[in-house]
């Protein structure tokens, strides 16, 4: 790409249109950049048959390639050489445009190749480019540029700055050539041709040595020294200034000048894009303006008022990509033409500042991107240390909110109050402030009534960046000598859609107002804040009835447990009373049954506070407590059985025991277990519905099972079974001594000796509780 003439050095990263200009004026410029030899008539005839050639020296093949590849569009012969020494082989025979040559080789290096190449005279002024992979440093610089280099490029870099700059010698070797043809036609006019070659050479040194000064520019007021301390010169320009588009694009500012008269510079400190002038001409335009002399100005230009204008001026857009950026304003003393090459160099000099202006517009963004990132990811880390000292916090409330405002005080401002609405919602009360060591002793940052209402009944946040006396007087009840409080946000805290208080936050620093990404940060902040205190809230009112609600259990289960032991007394003196008077004999027989059915009641009743007691022991007394010894389980099976058998003559058990079942368990709630499960089926199925009880070893463990037929559980109860105050419904005719408490006290029992119990009930195979009990403790 080429801006009028001039191709382009620097590869452009912004969205832009590519340059269309005509490029005769780099020809004509690099037509000044002749030195003749006496050998040139002889090269001139090779010259002007072939394209120009570009000589590639690199010490690794795949460099070599890439580099092919990059500079194949230019239509140019290239050589390639993979050393120094074959490289000055290939000087001898041939012309090159440019020298393209790696600076670490293997053999010659590329200082030494350059230095060689110089030493020779036809070779002297061949541009050289060095090529390196490693990080330049001055010294390297220094040493490149003192063997002749024109350029230096560190890999990787943008292919078309190489072929940028490959482009312009190029396009000069092709002048040289031109230039050749020429002398030899017009001899006549050689010195003509050498004082331009000069003044030529001049120029690019010029040129050169201010694309140097603007390489080391990081800002836009350097690149502004850097035109006008060394581009002025070479312009020979008596004033000059930069003037860069505005925010709107609509206007153009000054930005830098010297050389103008204050008044002057006043009159165009700003010049609208709309108003006809070189400068916004230039720029509306994208085209360079010329004016030769106070005659030409005053025809272009007859109502621009002329005082202290100069005799001549000129206006050079600066361009990017056809993006314009702003542009170069030139004075000249005296009437002057501007040549073809003037008018290169000066579109050079323009399009090296325009690219200059434009890597600083990107390092500056690049910059702003890496300190909005960086703000971002200390935001993201200060949210997330917040966010896990508020949860480490949440279960009790005073901690919580007194580290919620040191939290916000560390990361956010100097003080930091939070305000919570009272029990009955009529006023805010401070629920907790900190402040930094000087603040320590000042009043709590309690926002006002009329700040704190607003906030509260807006549910909107308040922010002031700067308070004024009478500000601090009003709103934070403070005087001009009080609290130095320079800022002040307040934000609400909601809950469940409803604000419950106030988070406020003041700096005291001068020149440190808080701004709206602070007050994004608050609100971010006051609202993990809310919904910890919520969840605090919600906790200690779960703690609370929790504790309530056991402290009713257990009070309930020690009058069950008192109760039922009380009640043992009674019913022992009624069952001895029933026992003595069915033992004297001289009842009838009415009377008989009477005192058989007192005994059974009696005994109903002592099973159920038995039950009762065993609940409350397992409740309050961490389980029922067990006495373990040597039992063999067929003993105790045959005894409960034999016991039921006897209550209940009319129904019929079977019993299968498979072996000795031997192991340390007590044997009385062993007994216990046996006796509910029995009972358990004998009350749930019908008269004539079998009940099994089998025993067997299984590995390690004893397995008691109990079978009974009829109606299987229901399906909605077995979840429940085992629950205290659990029990099926009877049918008509049936009765049962249960309370619901036998099923919960197996499971206890059998939990107790490091056993399991479950329940299979079905249709068809009937009901079986299997009972698994470890043969030893573990």
């Amino acid at each position: 790409m080429a801006q009028d003439g001039i191709p382009t050095m620097v590869p452009l990263q912004r969205v832009g249109i590519p340059f269309e200009q005509s490029a005769t004026a780099v020809s004509r410029l690099a037509l000044t950049h002749l030195r003749l030899t006496d050998d040139a008539p002889n090269r001139l005839v090779k010259a002007g048959s072939e394209a120009p050639a570009v000589l590639l020296v690199d010490d690794h093949v795949s460099n070599l390639v890439s580099l092919e590849a990059i500079l194949e569009p230019l239509g140019v012969r290239m050589d390639k050489a993979c050393s120094g020494e074959q490289a000055l082989r290939f000087l001898l025979r041939e012309d090159y445009a440019v020298i393209l040559l790696d600076v670490r080789m293997a053999g010659l290096s590329g200082f030494e190749t350059a230095a060689l190449i110089k030493q020779r005279e036809r070779t002297r002024n061949v541009p050289i480019i060095f090529l390196t992979a490693y990080g330049r440093d001055d010294a390297e610089l220094v040493t490149g540029y003192a063997t002749g280099a024109v350029d230096f490029l560190q890999k990787p870099f943008p292919p078309e700055v190489l072929r940028s700059k490959v482009s312009v010698f190029v396009e000069l070797f092709r002048a040289q050539q031109q230039v050749r043809r020429q002398s030899e036609l017009l001899r006549q006019k050689e010195a003509e041709a050498r004082d331009a070659a000069l003044r030529a050479a001049g120029y690019i040194d010029r040129l050169r040595d201010f694309a140097a000064r603007l390489s080391e520019a990081s800002t836009v007021p350097q690149v502004c020294r850097a035109l006008f301390e060394q581009g002025l010169v070479a312009a020979g320009a008596k004033a000059g200034s930069v003037n860069l588009l505005d925010a709107t694009g609509e206007a153009l500012e000054v930005v830098d000048a010297i050389g103008y008269p204050e008044g002057v510079l006043n009159r165009w400190r700003r010049i609208p894009l709309s108003m006809v002038a070189p400068l916004s001409d230039a720029v509306r335009d994208q085209k360079a303006i010329w004016v030769a002399s106070p005659e030409e100005w005053n025809a272009r230009y007859p109502h621009v008022d002329m005082k202290g204008t100069p005799e001549a001026a000129l206006a050079l857009p600066l361009l990017v990509k056809g993006r314009p950026l702003g542009v170069i304003g030139l004075s000249f003393a005296r009437s002057r033409t501007f040549s073809e090459m003037d008018r290169a160099f000066f579109t050079a000099l323009a399009h090296a500042c325009a690219q200059a202006l434009d890597r600083v517009h990107l390092t500056e963004e690049e910059r702003r991107a890496h300190a909005q990132a960086r703000a971002a990811a200390a935001r993201l880390q200060m949210l997330a240390e917040a966010s896990n000292a508020f949860d480490a916090t949440n279960r009790d409330l005073t901690v919580l909110l007194d580290t919620i405002a040191r939290q916000v005080t560390r990361f956010l401002a100097d003080a930091c109050t939070l305000c919570l609405l009272s029990d009955d919602g009529t006023r805010l009360e401070v629920a907790a402030r900190h402040a930094v060591l000087a603040l320590a002793d000042a009043r709590p940052l309690l926002p006002g009534e009329a700040l704190s209402d607003f906030v509260l009944q807006s549910g909107r946040p308040l922010l002031i960046p700067e308070l004024s006396v009478e500000q601090r007087r009003e709103w934070v009840g403070q005087s001009s000598e009080g609290e130095p409080l320079c800022s002040l946000i307040c934000v609400p805290l909601r809950t469940q859609g409803r604000v419950v208080g106030t988070l406020s936050v003041g700096r005291s620093e001068k020149g440190r107002g808080f701004t709206l990404e602070d007050q994004e940060l608050v609100e971010e902040l006051a609202a993990k804040a809310a919904l910890s205190i919520e969840n605090a809230r919600l906790f200690a009112e779960q703690q609370r009835s929790q504790e309530e609600l056991r402290r009713r259990a257990e009070f309930e289960q020690q009058l069950v447990g008192i109760v039922s032991h009380d009640l043992r007394n009674p019913l022992a003196a009624i069952s001895m009373s029933a026992g003595l008077l069915e033992k004297k004999g001289v009842l009838t027989d009415s009377q008989k049954r009477m005192v058989w059915r007192i005994g059974q009641a009696t005994e109903r009743a002592a099973r159920m506070i038995r039950d009762l007691l065993d609940f409350t022991k397992a409740r309050l007394g961490g389980g029922i407590a067990l006495h373990r010894q040597p039992t063999d389980l067929r003993d105790v099976v045959s005894q409960v059985v034999d016991e039921l058998q006897v209550a209940n003559p009319e129904r019929r058990v079977e019993v299968d025991i498979q072996g000795e079942v031997r192991g340390e368990w007590d044997s009385d709630r062993i007994a216990q277990v046996l006796t509910n499960l029995l009972g358990n089926a004998l009350a749930y199925s019908p008269a004539d519905a079998p009940v099994r009880v089998g025993t067997r070893l299984e590995g390690e463990a004893a397995m008691l099972s109990v079978f009974n037929g009829g109606e299987p559980i229901p399906r909605e109860l077995l979840p429940r079974l085992f629950e205290p105050l659990t029990r099926g419904a009877l049918k008509e005719g049936q009765s049962t001594r249960s309370i619901g408490l036998g099923l919960y006290i197996v499971q206890d029992i059998v939990r107790g000796h490091g056993g399991g119990v479950e329940v299979v009930s079905s249709q068809q195979q009937g009901t079986t509780f299997t009972v698994r009990l470890p043969r030893a403790e573990r």
